[in-house]
């Protein structure tokens, strides 16, 4: 992992420490780290369709679902994993549902208590669940793709991964002019990850393609207390799909979307504007009760958890967009 990326996995950490003093969590143990899936099993696909009937993909990869006191590393094979990724697949994911066949894998991801390791054994961790991702990335590409178009997203530990993996390999995997748009929510994209590898860029239009959106959404003045929002973030507006400052009114909000316990959900047009201040999507929620979670692990006001709901009707409909660009 490239100096600067161990720093924001450190930064997002360091912030959430205190979720996790409390944990009485095992020794770290290398020679116990969960068997690797095997992307040509069935059962290492969170979501994979028999027979795909949509002219896109999307490549979806989970956010954090392991918080439990007891494994550093996610067991794939355990159902109350797969379970529990299975919500945001239902949830976040859903945008694409209609539009894009979902390919979406299980894969080692670390739990964030990985705080209180030593670096070397940290490093251990993280890189055992971003070599599974670009395992199944791989795979998806050789055996499932045909040559479809595709979208690459994630939601916050997805996104992270994804980003660097994108840091590292694009540009040189041939498949690069397949790419409709990255979404990579919920984590920072910097000027000097652009700086790093030249084939990366922003979305600037709501038709533009082969490029990244990424933003992080929060009240004013929580920009420092964000974990995700990373020094230098660069963001993209879902209410104007451009990188500009300019306040937008709620009444451009299409729609966003939330989901109960049993994953129904409800939607609550003009729900909050957007506005990018200091890296940071700026929101302003009709109801703060809807995006309040109590005993959460980031900060009041920091509504990362909803990244995907606040403007769910415009990424449905921007997916819509970026895929018709495509195929012009």
């Amino acid at each position: 992992m490239k100096k600067t990326h161990l720093f924001a996995v450190t930064v997002l950490l360091s912030i959430l420490a205190h979720a996790f003093v409390s944990l009485a969590m095992p020794p770290f143990d290398p020679a116990k780290v969960p068997a690797a899936p095997d992307y040509a099993r069935p059962e290492s696909w969170l979501h994979k369709p028999a027979a795909p009937k949509a002219k896109v993909d999307v490549f979806f990869v989970y956010p954090t679902v392991l918080f439990n006191d007891t494994d550093w590393i996610m067991n794939t094979a355990d159902p109350e994993m797969k379970n529990a990724a299975r919500s945001p697949l239902l949830t976040q994911a859903s945008v694409f549902k209609g539009q894009a066949n979902i390919y979406s894998p299980m894969y080692r991801q670390m739990n964030l208590a990985v705080l209180s390791l030593p670096d070397d054994q940290a490093a251990l961790i993280k890189k055992v669940g971003r070599e599974d991702v670009w395992r199944a990335f791989l795979y998806y590409l050789e055996h499932e793709n045909q040559g479809r178009p595709f979208f690459l997203a994630g939601h916050s530990q997805g996104s992270m991964v994804l980003a660097d993996l994108m840091i590292q390999h694009w540009g040189s995997t041939g498949v690069e002019k397949r790419l409709i748009a990255a979404l990579l929510i919920g984590w920072s994209i910097t000027p000097e990850n652009l700086t790093q590898n030249p084939a990366l860029k922003l979305c600037e239009r709501k038709d533009a393609t082969g490029c990244i959106i990424s933003y992080n959404t929060m009240e004013n003045g929580k920009q420092k207390k964000a974990p995700t929002l990373l020094p230098g973030a660069l963001a993209v507006n879902p209410l104007s799909w451009d990188t500009g400052k300019e306040f937008v009114p709620a009444s451009k909000n299409l729609g966003a979307v939330f989901f109960d316990a049993q994953n129904q959900p409800t939607t609550h047009p003009g729900f909050t504007s957007a506005q990018i201040i200091d890296g940071g999507l700026i929101v302003k929620p009709q109801n703060v009760d809807l995006v309040t979670v109590k005993g959460g692990h980031f900060p009041a006001g920091v509504y990362h958890a909803f990244d995907y709901s606040l403007f769910y009707e415009n990424l449905k409909a921007n997916l819509a967009d970026r895929i018709n660009a495509m195929n012009k």
